[in-house]
């Protein structure tokens, strides 16, 4: 196994999981993936990886969610009213971080296709670079995990919940840092049934049953 960088730890990943997963009908986080949830598996990665410890953010199915992650080392938060968007929760989050980190890992539980190894290149890459912003792209398309430098929390807690992150990474397009990734699961959202049918073969309902016994 690689040498783990220790200045790997001053990068905290946050898994964005307070969404109410109305169109997939089941919480996303809970999703079998490979003997696993879309959640654990996520966690499973960043392990491998070696950043600091994850901070987790539910929002109103975090009853069912927390036994899941129980074993593991991660600090969950319970967005109160997810319905204000993703950004709420993000912010939530980056209140909550120790002071002495460089980053954030901002990684939504809907995408957990990623591998190790892209998680490990966009690390190295944002501890190279400084950048603002570090993320994939696949093709023409920016995608998730992204890291955030600390420069930019204020951004993120001064910007208006109605209009989310998309101003700030506006303001700071041409000072990312890019990693070309063949990885599909850096762009596509896992959202839907069908979605979820294009990524495992499975149905849901059948998924489902079957991770419960």
């Amino acid at each position: 196994m690689d040498t783990i960088p220790a200045s790997f730890e001053s990068i905290v990943p946050v898994v964005l999981a307070a969404g109410d997963s109305t169109r997939m009908g089941y919480p996303k986080a809970l999703l079998p993936l490979g003997g696993e949830t879309f959640l654990t598996h996520i966690l499973g990665t960043l392990r491998q990886v070696g950043l600091a410890r994850p901070v987790v953010v539910l929002g109103g199915a975090a009853a069912d969610i927390e036994p899941a992650v129980r074993e593991w080392t991660v600090e969950i938060l319970r967005n109160p009213d997810p319905g204000r968007g993703q950004l709420s929760s993000i912010q939530l989050a980056l209140e909550r971080l120790d002071p002495g980190c460089l980053g954030a890992m901002i990684w939504p539980v809907d995408q957990p296709a990623v591998s190790a190894r892209l998680v490990r290149s966009l690390a190295e890459r944002f501890l190279a670079t400084g950048a603002p912003v570090t993320c994939p792209l696949y093709g023409d398309r920016r995608g998730h995990p992204a890291i955030f430098h600390r420069a930019l929390f204020g951004e993120f807690m001064e910007a208006p919940l109605e209009k989310g992150p998309k101003g700030i990474l506006l303001r700071h397009r041409a000072a990312m840092a890019l990693v070309p990734t063949g990885e599909t699961g850096a762009v596509e959202d896992v959202d839907t049934p069908a979605d979820y049918r294009a990524l495992t073969g499975d149905d849901v309902e059948t998924a489902v049953a079957a991770a419960k016994g």
